[in-house]
């Protein structure tokens, strides 16, 4: 184990390397425009779900404590960009959904976001690209399965 353990710490290192720039270069882009990473993802989730989502999908899918999706929550609402209603499936968790001002903020916000990952996208090759999401995809597998056997994810 020791030797598979020299054999691989400068494919961890390189990897942690790489991940911290990835989360660096998101969270100063978010703050150049005044929102913060999480706040991105939030809303980005909140997009994807057509129908609105809970505060529980929110801090399952973002991996963030329910303290902190309800900071983000409050603020998105006190600025007027989302509103919480009575889930008809679960009355104990309220829907999360834009208001007209929110989901106009959030497009732009997304599409000026999708528009900067597309170009770092397209300066690869199309090999360099589907090798990285095969290898993520990979390593996300093998990674799950390290920390948590055979457990689903949460």
């Amino acid at each position: 184990m020791k030797k598979d353990m020299t054999i691989v710490s400068k494919d961890i290192d390189a990897y942690y390397e790489s991940w911290f720039r990835i989360n660096q270069a998101y969270s100063i882009w978010a703050q150049q425009r005044g929102t913060t990473d999480n706040m991105m993802f939030a809303l980005y989730e909140i997009h994807s779900a057509k129908e609105g989502c809970t505060q529980q999908q929110l801090c399952r899918k973002l991996f963030l404590p329910k303290q902190t999706v309800s900071f983000l929550l409050s603020k998105l609402e006190k600025q007027g960009y989302i509103g919480r209603s009575e889930n008809p499936r679960d009355r104990r968790n309220k829907l999360v959904s834009f208001t007209a001002e929110g989901r106009k903020y959030t497009q732009k916000l997304l599409g000026e976001l999708g528009r900067a990952e597309a170009r770092a996208f397209l300066s690869m090759t199309a090999e360099e690209r589907r090798s990285v999401a095969k290898g993520l995809h990979s390593f996300a597998e093998a990674i799950s399965k390290s920390f948590l056997g055979d457990r689903k994810e949460p």
